[in-house]
């Protein structure tokens, strides 16, 4: 199971994927999260450092998919990576689409690597029911998540929330793993076991 989120710099991504045996080739890009916001030039960015990694990528809408397009998609991928934005949102259309349970088969089996920013690195989380936020448009019963890891990414952990993020810590950190993630970090997991990165 190979596993990279972050949470804006994808320095680290090159290095990441030179690791991963074989080397993904062909990456799907899923910019859902940010479909909402005014503008998500982050996507733009992220496709960007995906070719400049030497991939092709096609871009995977899931607020305008259907479930056997996700399917077909993803099982013609070696790496899915997925952007900013909404979590909540993020969450609904990969439930409704069938995307979590398709991402989180192919990555237990070694066919697909997950790549998360921001929202994507939340979703990696077992339940995103933290990560609701009031300005969340997205709305969904089962706030479980893709379980793809066992700790909660807390992303922009530089971004004037360190207060925040270390009352969450002290109140919670008892019963769950979190782990703040730096806009200049990533934390990459392999088998179970994470490292964190400059990024």
């Amino acid at each position: 199971m190979n596993v990279f989120l972050g949470s804006q710099g994808l320095g680290a991504l090159g290095g990441w994927l030179d690791e991963l045996t074989p080397r993904p080739r062909r990456a799907v890009l899923v910019p859902t999260a940010g479909n909402p916001m005014a503008s998500a030039p982050w996507v733009g960015v992220a496709e960007a450092a995906i070719e400049g990694a030497g991939l092709s990528v096609r871009r995977l809408d899931l607020e305008a998919a259907a479930p056997g397009e996700v399917a077909e998609v993803l099982a013609e991928a070696d790496l899915v990576f997925v952007t900013g934005g909404y979590p909540i949102f993020l969450l609904q259309h990969a439930q409704r689409t069938g995307f979590v349970g398709a991402v989180q088969q192919r990555v237990a089996s070694g066919r697909l690597a997950y790549a998360g920013m921001s929202a994507g690195a939340a979703l990696a989380a077992a339940d995103l029911a933290g990560y609701r936020d009031d300005d969340d448009p997205g709305v969904v019963e089962d706030t479980s998540g893709l379980g793809l890891v066992s700790f909660y990414p807390l992303s922009h952990a530089n971004r004037g929330r360190e207060e925040l993020y270390a009352r969450i810590i002290a109140e919670e950190g008892d019963r769950y793993d979190f782990v703040p993630i730096r806009d200049d970090q990533a934390v990459v997991v392999r088998n179970g076991v994470r490292a964190v990165r400059p990024s």
